[in-house]
């Protein structure tokens, strides 16, 4: 142990005694290494490489991965069409599905919608009049989720996702004809596209 050295300046004060001893060798050392590295590392970082602090260095790979992400958003919005009812109306169009749709309707749907859609208990499919929505994917979705408070079930459990495709571009085929006894007309009118006329249309 080192002993300390003879005080230069020694303070008597309600009986302590300070001695002004030398500070350690070793401990000035670590000191004078401190503010040699400061001298460099101050100007190395604040003002001639920021972009390398902690904060920047982080703002900088959140920036990478938002543009990353960013990208893969908009490469995923391109694969998909512009109108998710294009492709719909492309395979309406293209045929093919008649039979199959009108043996699965003749099947589940024309009890409750008649045999030619004119409508008995559910509602008539040949007037322009729609409860929730006329477009290929408005008829998809309440044939594949139903509407329970209408008594309709979901059909998902028990028709496959291409009968349900082919029993729906069957029921927008019905759109037009003319039944023998067609239901009084319900809901809100559509135009050609399934769209609803009135802004206000029905939610139930």
């Amino acid at each position: 142990m080192v002993e300390d050295k003879k005080p230069q300046h020694q303070h008597d004060f309600d009986g302590i005694e300070e001695n002004d001893n030398d500070l350690p060798r070793w401990w000035l050392g670590i000191f004078a290494v401190t503010i040699a590295f400061a001298v460099f590392y101050v100007p190395y970082y604040h003002f001639m490489h920021p972009e390398k602090l902690p904060h920047a260095a982080l703002q900088a790979e959140l920036d990478q991965r938002q543009t990353v992400l960013a990208a893969a958003e908009a490469e995923k919005a391109a694969e998909q069409p512009a109108d998710p009812n294009a492709t719909l109306t492309a395979a309406f169009q293209a045929g093919g599905w008649e039979e199959s749709g009108k043996a699965v309707y003749n099947a589940n749907c024309a009890a409750c919608h008649a045999p030619d859609g004119g409508g008995t208990i559910g509602p008539n499919f040949t007037d322009d009049y729609y409860l929730h929505g006329g477009k290929l994917s408005d008829i998809i979705h309440v044939v594949t989720e139903g509407v329970p408070a209408k008594g309709m079930i979901s059909w998902k459990p028990i028709l496959k996702p291409d009968q349900i495709r082919d029993v729906s571009f069957f029921v927008r085929s019905l759109r037009g004809t003319t039944p023998a006894q067609p239901k009084e007309k319900q809901g809100e009118l559509v135009d050609e596209a399934g769209n609803f006329v009135d802004a206000a249309a029905p939610t139930e």
